[in-house]
């Protein structure tokens, strides 16, 4: 598998790259390596994580969680050039990332 990599923006604000560590139908699992920018939106990208993963999930707070993240109007460019995805999910666990289109 070729060395396949995204950055994650937010407009043009950089918050990160994802590398391809495997695919594991339909998340694409990534190392994740963020840059400073990344922690102005760590904390909804964290409620969103626990929102979903809770032992018995809260259908208003998942929403609430989904609706701030679609707020953040984040894309995944690819790095070595192609269309940059913009309806996407994408979960984020310390260096860790998986996102599916």
């Amino acid at each position: 598998m070729a060395d396949r990599s995204w950055q994650l923006k937010q407009a043009d604000t950089l918050l990160g790259t994802l590398t391809l560590d495997e695919i594991d139908q339909p998340w694409f699992r990534c190392h994740f390596t963020g840059t400073p920018a990344w922690d102005d939106v760590r904390p909804i990208l964290e409620e969103w994580t626990q929102s979903i993963e809770a032992e018995e999930p809260d259908p208003p707070r998942v929403e609430q969680a989904m609706r701030a993240v679609d707020g953040l109007r984040l894309s995944l460019v690819p790095t070595e050039g192609g269309e940059s995805l913009v309806d996407f999910l994408i979960h984020v666990r310390g260096g860790q990332a998986s996102f599916r289109y």
